[in-house]
């Protein structure tokens, strides 16, 4: 019975297959996208837009690079297969090095990213690219095939029972994770398609992935992590160097006089674009986090490494210890801290050891529980501190065995926070790329040392302006440096 119930859903599930084909006029492939429509890819697009604007820090907040980018964006759409998609362009307040793209004309880039190209038409590659996707309707396929997997693991779940079944759901689990490397590589070639239809240099997409290697690679030597040689199932995109190779071959095919990049108008625009962390989301210097915007600041302990969030700040120890830093933006600064610990904070707990303290001349408390996270145990120790109606919270959390041990460092921590004055806020300002004319007494040590990055500022320099330097430090020319 079994055997013939499969053979039927079987049968059903080739059907579907089949008819849920179609040739793509993007990639002139046959393609099976069935089980979402273009409607549904617009719905998609639409309901996450603010989704991904509020988990990647928000839109950049400088008017003449988002017009900048939109309007070349809007320019690679428009040589398209889907001209008529009415695509949306955001560039994120985010230093990290990204773009990507949402069903449905939605692309976003990340102003650290625009930051590391080097001229408009490495910009115009990787625009090209996410429009690609797109075009191609890869959302559609990863989805169509992922749903096709589970209706198939069920079936064959049905036939030999539950092992089988599982793997497949796991394919279809990783299918979801990621872009294949195919889908990867496709998005390559018709973003070289779209930019050179609009007379970009080809060779511009190889140039920004060497780019991208490079500071990848130096991002690993600063945080002591090694990089990855091969493609990981669950890695975002195929090996750098790949994607290197098959960018140059198809450049190849494309004639010699495609050389424009406008890099003039490029490097006018980014004259002042805001490097690394963003002042309006705070900073981090030394073991400190500083916002102006709130006018608050606090050190986290020795050796704790420290990520700025768009909604919190966490520091990890890599003996398992943590604190993390929030704030609540409801209207409880009326309550006293003791009790908003224990009625609206952390009321789902039985706590220990309450107590109300005062921080430098602000009221706050602290209380203790032990609870299981997917870490193990953890002591918690919650600390409220309220200004006004500002509440501002931190959780330290640490293996038991450790509660003590870390209980000063975590205290000068606490004791650490305060507000700064308005003439402290107002005086603290973000990095920012600025522009320098080479002249003729000038070297590479000597510009390296402007360069007001923590680590390796030679080599910042040189990433930052690798095609620039590829033939060393020529008089006349402009580069990149990064100052305050």
């Amino acid at each position: 019975m079994k055997q013939k119930i499969a053979l039927f859903f079987g049968l059903a599930l080739l059907s579907l297959s089949t008819s849920g084909c179609s040739v793509n006029p993007a990639t002139g492939k046959q393609s099976f996208t069935g089980l979402m429509s273009e409607q549904q890819e617009l719905k998609v697009g639409k309901e996450e837009h603010p989704k991904i604007l509020s988990q990647f820090g928000g839109a950049y907040d400088h008017g003449a690079v988002s017009q900048y980018i939109n309007d070349l964006g809007q320019r690679l759409a428009k040589v398209s297969e889907l001209p008529d998609l009415k695509w949306t362009f955001s560039v994120l307040d985010s230093p990290v090095i990204n773009a990507f793209a949402l069903p449905g004309g939605y692309i976003y880039i990340s102003r650290g990213l625009i930051g590391l190209a080097e001229n408009e038409a490495e910009l115009a590659a990787v625009l090209g690219h996410e429009i690609g996707h797109v075009t191609a309707r890869h959302t559609a396929q990863r989805y169509s095939k992922a749903v096709l997997t589970n209706i198939g693991s069920t079936i064959l779940g049905i036939a030999v029972g539950g092992p089988a079944g599982d793997l497949a759901n796991y394919a279809g689990q990783a299918y979801l994770a990621s872009y294949s490397r195919s889908h990867e590589m496709e998005a390559d070639m018709l973003g070289m398609r779209y930019m050179t239809r609009l007379g970009y240099d080809p060779k511009a997409s190889a140039s920004f992935f060497k780019k991208l290697a490079k500071h990848t690679e130096l991002e690993a030597r600063i945080t002591g992590k090694e990089i990855e040689g091969h493609y990981s199932i669950f890695a975002s995109h195929p090996d750098t160097k790949l994607r290197i190779i098959e960018s140059e071959k198809i450049a190849k095919s494309y004639p010699a006089d495609l050389t424009k990049t406008n890099r003039s108008t490029f490097l006018a625009l980014i004259d002042g674009l805001d490097y690394g962390e963003s002042v309006r989301q705070g900073l981090i210097k030394d073991r400190t986090f500083i916002h102006p915007g709130l006018r608050i600041e606090f050190s986290v302990p020795d050796d704790f490494a420290i990520a700025n969030k768009p909604t919190y700040v966490a520091a990890t120890h890599k003996n398992g210890s943590a604190m993390v830093f929030s704030m609540d933006g409801t209207k409880h600064g009326h309550l006293p801290m003791t009790r908003y610990i224990t009625e609206i904070w952390a009321n789902k707990y039985t706590l220990r050891d309450l107590q109300p303290l005062t921080i430098n001349g602000l009221e706050a408390a602290t209380a203790m529980v032990t609870i299981k996270t997917k870490n193990g145990v953890r002591d918690v120790r919650y600390l409220a501190i309220v200004d006004r109606d500002q509440i501002f919270r931190f959780q330290f959390l640490t293996p038991p065995d450790l509660t003590d041990q870390m209980a000063l460092p975590f205290r000068r921590t606490t004791y650490s926070f305060r507000r700064l004055s308005t003439r402290e806020a107002n005086n603290i300002h973000g990095l920012h790329i600025d522009l320098h004319r080479v002249g003729r007494g000038d070297t590479l040590t000597a510009l390296a040392q402007r360069m007001k990055v923590e680590k390796l500022q030679e080599d910042w320099l040189k990433v930052l302006n690798m095609d620039t330097l590829s033939d060393g430090l020529q008089a006349g020319e402009t580069v990149k440096l990064v100052t305050y």
